[in-house]
């Protein structure tokens, strides 16, 4: 979607200020030779499928906030762009076994958010909303916000993601995209309550259930699913309230088992269905004194190591193409240069990494 020049922008380019945003910086720090063609020699490179079929579902999502779509276009608008992609060649990674499984498990995640999403209600929203940050050393970061809702006395900042739920140190390192979100508009004196990523692919479920098969007594549970696995992961817990309303053996089945295929309440009984309440899963982050002093500092040693560099290519090594597991063996670790990498076709340093492995093949075969 093209959006034209804020003013505050442009009264910075017109200063010839560098102006970041964190997905640079964290580009930088992925791989510097990557970031080296993207922002030295300014290669636009191929997008991957993830990046295309999150950024049209994010348009439309954008549309449905300001009126300009519905509900109803989100499914077409991902089928058509999934043909553009099979068009255009460019593809989901192959499983383990070089098979389509990760690619159906996100087209049957996402088809199950199409079919399934409401508007919020809220009057008071804001997407796609620019902010500017200037850092304590003066490096000024930009970037759009997908979502604010802005309340009496502060306002809540969401980020929509298509990707898979953040555990462990993915928190702290897609952590501080919300973080410089909040960091941003503080600086323009508001007050933010809150930041949260909403996952597209997943919800939470929220339902008066037994927590073990001997309970007698139900207690409100709360889960978040990934979306195809709503049927199976729930599927004790709709069998108990089968039974329990009187369905005999031979309906529960049939019931469960569609239940299964299509992940809707919608396919059982009325009352069963009332029983369920799903919901967006938003995953809140948490911002502290110290998340922001890291996020700061993160930001202000890359945009220094960066600038230092000049345009000598010999200072943008690549990423490293191995990485050693806890039991001290060093495995491949590609999966970023050959799936997410924008510029994987045409670098050389993969291109040998690839043929060494290939050499590395041939030798284990006898003929």
């Amino acid at each position: 979607m093209t959006r034209e020049i804020d003013p505050r922008l442009k009264e910075l380019y017109d200063k010839g200020v560098p102006i970041y945003s964190i997905s640079r910086i964290d580009s930088i720090n992925n791989c510097l030779y990557g970031a080296y063609l993207t922002y030295k020699l300014h290669k636009k490179g191929s997008n991957n499928v993830y990046a295309i079929m999150g950024g049209k579902i994010h348009d439309i999502l954008e549309g449905i906030t300001n009126g300009e779509n519905t509900e109803e276009d989100l499914l077409p608008a991902m089928q058509a762009e999934l043909e553009d992609m099979d068009t255009l060649d460019i593809s989901f990674p192959k499983d383990a076994k070089g098979g389509d499984s990760i690619r159906e498990g996100w087209i049957t995640d996402m088809e199950h958010f199409c079919t399934t999403y409401k508007a919020p209600k809220s009057k008071n929203l804001s997407t796609e909303e620019l902010f500017i940050y200037q850092t304590s050393k003066g490096y000024y970061l930009q970037g759009y916000i997908d979502l604010q809702n802005l309340k009496k006395k502060g306002l809540d900042i969401y980020d929509y993601k298509t990707s898979t739920l953040y555990k462990g140190e993915d928190l702290k390192a897609h952590g501080r995209q919300l973080v410089i979100y909040q960091m941003g508009k503080e600086q323009e004196d508001k007050q933010v309550d809150s930041v949260a990523w909403i996952f597209l692919k997943y919800v939470d479920v929220e339902f008066m259930g037994y927590k073990t098969a001997k309970s007698k007594e139900k207690t409100l549970l709360t889960k978040t699913i990934e979306r195809k696995k709503i049927g199976t992961e729930l599927e004790k817990y709709v069998e108990r309230d089968l039974i329990d309303a009187g369905y005999d053996e031979f309906d529960t089945e049939i019931y469960l088992n569609e239940f299964k295929k299509t992940n809707k309440f919608e396919c059982l009984p009325k009352e069963i269905q009332a029983g369920y309440k799903m919901k967006p899963c938003v995953l809140k982050y948490e911002v502290t004194d110290e998340v922001k002093q890291e996020c700061e500092d993160y930001i202000n040693t890359t945009i220094e190591m960066w600038e230092s560099l000049g345009d000598n290519v010999k200072n943008y090594p690549p990423r490293s193409f191995t990485k050693t597991q806890k039991n001290g063996k060093v495995v491949s670790d590609i999966f970023f240069c050959t799936q997410l990498c924008s510029h994987s076709k045409e670098c050389p340093y993969l291109r040998d990494y690839l043929d060494t492995l290939d050499k590395t093949d041939n030798e284990d075969d006898l003929f």
